[in-house]
């Protein structure tokens, strides 16, 4: 695996239709997806309602626009950026509740024969090793809890997180270096909290470390940051850490994979200590060249203390048909049982069934 395939790992860097030369030794490619997908979902609230809506920033995967480019510095460096946007398919807003125009990726860095090393907004460590171990490698990010559990600023953007703001997928002002040696991989990044008076305050830091071959992957990471708990009134930061591993393999056409995650919080209070806790396993396919099918069961739960206080079962069954090698159809089937405290979406219904369905495509 490239080492550029690893630091743009979650942004969908097609190549993509539009591209055109700078310069003799640069290029710039505007790229994209976008998906549009109907899903409905049972009692999602207490008085058990169903609701069915088109309205997201994809069901399958995720709506982007970006630009990328690279230059060629000569010794076998290149400079690089990438620029990356997402929006709500059904109403074409942002889809950030911070107007965060750049939200996905904005960042500028360098790669050579040394690595690759990256400056902004971007993905996580933690982010980005969960995602070769996840079944579903991050398709239905907004069921599938994964996405949102992984380290990162809770900044309000926590696809497929039931239980809070204990992840939040990318860091803000974040300086991160992936190397690679033979099938070896390893990373290491550090966030800048940018508060007044205390460094530490906002920050994060993180390691991650990955063996990957054609046929098996095995990796983990450990990430160390203090955001800020507050919900609302001046900002109380508290040590957050994250432990993930997991891996996956290839027999033939099929594909198994599976992973944990743990993530404690003191309390913004109380010296209390929360943990929400991932684990999973599931696996895929390929029937033909074109059909694929994915299975994958997901068990998320909450802790205060060590006493359970919310729990989520959560499987998932789905299947694409790819029309051509930009253009997917999909269909997805999944069921959750909830028990525990009265926060969990359904406000008292036990359990959910969705079913999505809708079409996917690339340019």
């Amino acid at each position: 695996m490239k080492i550029s395939r690893i630091v743009i790992a979650l942004s969908g860097a097609f190549s993509g239709t539009f591209a055109f030369e700078c310069q003799a030794q640069s290029a710039v490619t505007f790229y994209g997806t976008i998906d549009a997908g109907i899903r409905s979902l049972t009692n999602v609230n207490a008085a058990g309602n169903r609701l069915v809506k088109l309205s997201s920033n994809g069901e399958f995967y995720n709506n982007r626009i970006g630009f990328k480019g690279d230059e060629d510095l000569g010794g076998g460096v290149r400079a690089h950026f990438l620029l990356e946007s997402g929006w709500n398919t059904g109403t074409g807003e942002l889809d950030n509740w911070q107007n965060k125009l750049f939200n996905r990726y904005s960042l500028v860095g360098l790669e050579g024969p040394f690595g690759v090393v990256d400056f902004g907004r971007m993905p996580s460590l933690s982010c980005k090793i969960i995602s070769f171990y996840d079944p579903f490698q991050y398709h239905y990010v907004h069921t599938i809890p994964l996405a949102g559990a992984t380290a990162g600023h809770p900044d309000g953007n926590l696809p497929g997180n039931p239980f809070g703001t204990m992840g939040g997928t990318r860091f803000n002002n974040d300086v991160q270096y992936i190397g690679k040696v033979g099938s070896l991989l390893f990373g290491a990044e550090y966030a800048f909290g940018e508060t007044n008076g205390v460094v530490k305050d906002g920050k994060a830091q993180a390691i991650a470390i990955g063996y990957n071959t054609e046929t098996f992957m095995i990796g983990g990471g450990y990430t160390r940051q203090k955001p800020n708990v507050a919900a609302f009134g001046p900002a109380i930061y508290r040590d957050q850490d994250q432990i993930t591993f997991g891996g996956a393999y290839r027999i033939g056409n099929i594909r198994f994979s599976g992973g944990y995650i743990r993530t404690s919080t003191d309390d913004g209070i109380a010296p209390i200590r929360h943990q929400m806790k991932n684990i999973w396993a599931g696996a895929s396919y390929d029937v033909t060249s074109t059909i694929a099918v994915t299975l994958g069961y997901y068990r998320t739960t909450l802790e205060s203390d060590g006493y359970e206080l919310a729990r989520r079962n959560f499987a998932i069954l789905g299947t694409t048909y790819a029309l051509s090698k930009r253009t997917t159809l999909y269909a997805a089937l999944d069921h959750a049982e909830l028990s525990g405290i009265a926060t969990l979406p359904t406000e008292g219904q036990t359990s959910q069934i969705g079913i999505s369905t809708g079409i996917s495509h690339s340019f």
